[in-house]
C-alpha cells in the first residue's frame, strides 16, 4: 500500500511540478522498502520504485546523493535477480542506464566500462529472435560509441557501427 502511495506522489509530481510530492513519495517508497525482508519476493520492484524515485529527483535537483543511492538501490536489485531470474535483463539495463547518467555528470571511467558491461551481460540474455535484441544492441553500440568519444578507441567504433547495424538487420 505505501509503495502504491508513494508511486502516486511521483506521478502527480510529474505532472504538477510540486516538489513536497517528490519528497514525500521517496520518504514513502523508503518507508516501504524498510517494512521488506530482503527475503522478500517483490523487494526488487521495491528498490526499483525508490531508485526511479531518487534518479527523478537528481533529474531535477541535481543532488549527487540521490543518483548515488539510485544505484546503490539498482545494484541491490540485481543481486537478488541473479542468473536465470527472468527479470535480470531488466535490473542490468536499469543499473547501466543510471551509470551512465552518473557518468555523463561525473566523467568517471569506471562508470562507463561497468556500463559498458552490463549491456554486454543483458545482450546475452536476448538472443537472436528475442523481442528486446534490437534494444539490446542499440544500447550497447551507444554505450561503445560514448566510450569512444571519450577515449578514441577505433575498436569501440568499428563494435559500436557494427552493434547498430545488427540491431537495423
Amino acid at each position: 500500500m505505501r509503495s502504491n502511495l508513494g508511486s502516486l506522489l511521483l506521478i502527480r509530481f510529474q505532472r504538477q511540478g510540486n516538489t513536497q510530492d517528490l519528497d514525500e513519495a521517496i520518504a514513502t517508497l523508503r518507508d516501504a522498502l524498510s517494512s521488506l525482508s530482503v527475503a522478500y519476493p517483490d523487494r526488487p520492484i521495491s528498490l526499483y520504485n525508490l531508485a526511479g524515485a531518487l534518479s527523478v529527483r537528481f533529474r531535477y535537483l541535481s543532488n549527487d546523493q540521490d543518483l548515488d543511492e539510485a544505484i546503490t538501490l539498482h545494484g541491490e536489485a540485481l543481486a537478488l535477480r541473479p542468473s536465470g531470474h527472468p527479470d535480470q535483463a531488466e535490473s542490468l539495463i536499469d543499473l547501466a542506464n543510471v551509470l551512465s547518467t552518473r557518468f555523463e555528470c561525473r566523467g568517471n571511467d569506471l562508470d562507463l566500462d561497468q556500463m559498458i558491461a552490463l549491456h554486454r551481460e543483458a545482450l546475452t540474455l536476448h538472443p537472436v529472435g528475442h523481442p528486446d535484441r534490437s534494444r539490446s544492441l542499440k544500447r550497447l553500440g551507444y554505450a561503445l560509441s560514448t566510450r569512444f568519444e571519450h577515449r578514441g578507441n577505433d575498436q569501440d567504433l568499428d563494435e559500436a557501427v557494427t552493434r547498430h547495424g545488427e540491431a537495423l538487420a
